[in-house]
């Protein structure tokens, strides 16, 4: 079981997909209307405040993305609940399958259609937060920051206090994303500039490196769930 971990679940994977997290962070947010795409706290609270002003129709234009997140979050589900492992894919690369061609599609979409398009990146994102839920063993996000600052502080906090050297790893891990996440964004923010609406291709690529990476050894993790 430690070595099927150290596969679908390695930290090196997490830095590929925390570096993809970040890019379609900043992408969403310089290229598609300001919007930041990954989590829906912001949509859920800008969606509150457009209802309590009887915005009606702008409150559940903030309703769509939210709805896309949550069907990534189903269609991962059910991948991994339908799957017999019998194929050539592990069920988190289909996952993965899903989310590239989910990019490149929006890769082709014109500014008229950033609502579509920053849907498409929250599907991406909610597809990609339940496909890969836990690193090394550690419950970690790689599409967003505050629960992996949250324990990151949280195992740092622990270490000073118990002097037990893996939770000082532990919160290095999760600092580590964070950081990686970082990368992405800054990487996002120029490539952005520099290529506007196709930018989110470089995405795809870094999750289809992701989706290679996940064959290495594909028997010692065939039979997790």
């Amino acid at each position: 079981m430690e070595e099927q971990r150290q596969m679908s679940e390695s930290m090196l994977l997490a830095v590929v997909l925390a570096i993809a997290g970040g890019f379609m962070d900043a992408y969403s947010y310089i290229c598609r209307g300001g919007v930041f795409a990954n989590a829906e706290t912001g949509n859920i609270v800008l969606m509150a405040i457009n209802l309590s002003n009887l915005h009606i129709a702008k409150a559940l234009q903030y309703l769509v993305p939210i709805t896309a997140f949550a069907l990534g979050v189903v269609v991962s589900e059910v991948i991994r609940l339908k799957n017999n492992e019998q194929g050539m894919l592990h069920w988190r690369q289909i996952s993965l399958l899903i989310e590239i061609i989910t990019l490149v599609i929006s890769a082709f979409m014109p500014q008229s259609m950033n609502l579509i398009v920053n849907s498409l990146i929250s599907f991406t994102c909610g597809t990609q937060v339940a496909t890969f839920a836990k690193f090394h063993g550690y419950a970690m996000a790689t599409t967003m920051c505050t629960g992996n600052l949250r324990s990151g502080t949280q195992n740092l906090c622990e270490f000073f206090i118990q002097k037990d050297r893996k939770l000082l790893n532990k919160a290095f891990a999760y600092y580590g994303c964070i950081a990686f996440f970082i990368i992405g964004a800054i990487i996002g923010k120029y490539v952005s500039d520099s290529y506007n609406e196709k930018a989110i291709l470089v995405a795809s690529i870094m999750l289809l490196v992701a989706f290679i990476m996940m064959f290495i050894d594909k028997n010692k993790w065939k039979n997790m769930k």
